[in-house]
């Protein structure tokens, strides 16, 4: 709460007509002349928001696991927390890097650790396809302090007015793709995320999917145009690969019985759709982007508290062995349908906008895709409304429910997400005039 108290403060006295605040940078390699550099810039700003509101999320949702977790735990958790906040603040790209590997550690010890009883297997493939992935981008992060020099280096901005060769741009935009995919994760590099978010306990699961998948977002914003002069030709098949993932996601979702593998998918499925609208680097799709990193994660992380709710409560989160509760809990019921309701993108919810914005744009970019992509809203609502069917109406199971009784805490962390939902969805306009502030420091590199 301290932490999260410091940053509204620090929220509430940003500037939005500056272009950073809060920097600190000095030299950090002094033989190669490269330095540390991070701050606030407006295209971090709701990231970083973001990171602040799940902390106390997953601190208070660790804080209620029966069997204790220790310091070491909590410290992993924030050890995760200090990476993401230095990720979004990188104001270059050597910094961008050092923050995208060091959330990789406390996870890693995180899952393998606290994990269930395959946690093994699960998060040794996580860290291979991540390790994978920051391999390929150091190599390109290598590739441009060599044409570009150290001293050009200082900031995004520098490193944006380079032109690189188009033959080597062709490569780097495939090398950021599978980097950034990795971690979003989008099809076919999302092997790893099922598993990983079924095995990990899930305060870590609510960390992975509300803050950890926006990093390859978070990514896609920051390099695709250091690529610009190829992305136009390249979008359209990257584009259909992340369509295929929202179908894909969507379909596989429909047919799960166990609400976290379920999440999973869903969470597959829209991460793909927002990866598609950054690829059309059109300024109104980074504005929805920026945007919808807030919205999936408070969604996500709401509908992961309730899987973990079922968990501790009635030993299960499988769909059927928790039917017929909205009878019993009929508070709990009315937290999870809005949650629900945001997560298939009802209109005056917080996930209608950014995934219109999304779908809009990519059909700007091309119907077809367009038209497939539009998929994620009528499946989202047939596998969301059939998993909230299934797990709270139907025939009733009262010796799981004898003890289930939302604690204070629990009511709390329901109350701040619904009621986020629920704002967002009702007053948007002011968090994407933010947006637009965000993205406005960079507009002159938008082609269209």
């Amino acid at each position: 709460m301290i932490q999260f108290s410091y940053f509204m403060y620090l929220f509430l006295q940003f500037k939005i007509n500056h272009y950073q605040l809060y920097n600190f940078k000095f030299d950090w390699i002094p033989g190669l002349k490269d330095s540390f550099h991070i701050a606030v810039d407006t295209m971090s700003l709701l990231p970083l928001l973001l990171v602040s509101l799940i902390t106390v999320i997953v601190v208070l949702a660790a804080s209620l696991i029966y069997e204790k977790r220790d310091s070491a735990y909590f410290g992993l958790i924030f050890l995760t927390i200090a990476g993401l906040n230095g990720f979004f603040m990188a104001q270059n790209p050597i910094t961008f890097y050092l923050f995208f590997e060091l959330t990789l550690i406390p996870v890693y010890f995180l899952v393998l650790k606290w994990g269930g009883p395959k946690r093994k297997k699960a998060v040794f493939t996580f860290f291979i396809y991540t390790v994978f992935g920051s391999f390929l981008l150091l190599a390109a992060i290598f590739y441009i302090y060599s044409f570009v020099g150290i001293n050009l280096m200082t900031s995004w901005s520098f490193l944006y007015n380079n032109h690189f060769p188009v033959q080597h741009q062709y490569w780097m935009a495939i090398v950021f793709f599978i980097a950034f995919g990795i971690k979003a994760p989008v099809f076919p590099f999302h092997t790893w995320q099922v598993n990983l978010y079924e095995q990990a306990d899930k305060p870590s699961v609510i960390l992975i999917a509300a803050l950890l998948s926006k990093m390859g977002v978070f990514g896609f914003l920051r390099f695709n145009f250091i690529t610009q002069d190829v992305i136009p030709k390249l979008s359209f098949y990257l584009i259909v690969i992340c369509v295929v993932g929202v179908v894909y996601g969507a379909v596989v979702a429909w047919r799960q019985t166990n609400l976290s593998r379920l999440l999973a998918y869903a969470s597959m499925s829209h991460m793909s759709l927002l990866v598609a609208g950054t690829l059309t680097v059109y300024e109104e799709a980074y504005k929805g982007a920026i945007f919808q990193i807030l919205a999936h994660g408070i969604a996500i992380a709401g509908l992961f508290f309730v899987a973990d709710v079922f968990q501790r409560k009635t030993g299960s989160d499988n769909l059927d062995a928790n039917s017929g509760m909205a009878r019993v809990q009929p508070r709990f019921a009315t937290y999870y349908f809005i949650l629900v309701l945001a997560a298939i993108g009802l209109p005056l919810t917080s996930g209608f906008i950014g995934e219109f914005i999304m779908i809009t744009n990519v059909t700007k970019f091309n119907k077809i895709a367009g038209a497939f992509a539009g998929l994620t809203i009528i499946y989202g609502a047939v596998y969301m409304l059939q998993c909230y069917q299934r797990s709270m109406f139907g025939k009733r199971h009262d010796e799981r429910y004898q003890n289930f009784q939302l604690s204070l805490q629990e009511d709390y962390i329901f109350i701040v997400l619904t009621v986020l939902v629920i704002a967002l969805g009702f007053f948007p306009s002011k968090w994407i005039d933010l947006t637009a502030y965000a993205i406005g420091q960079f507009g002159e590199y938008f082609k269209y």
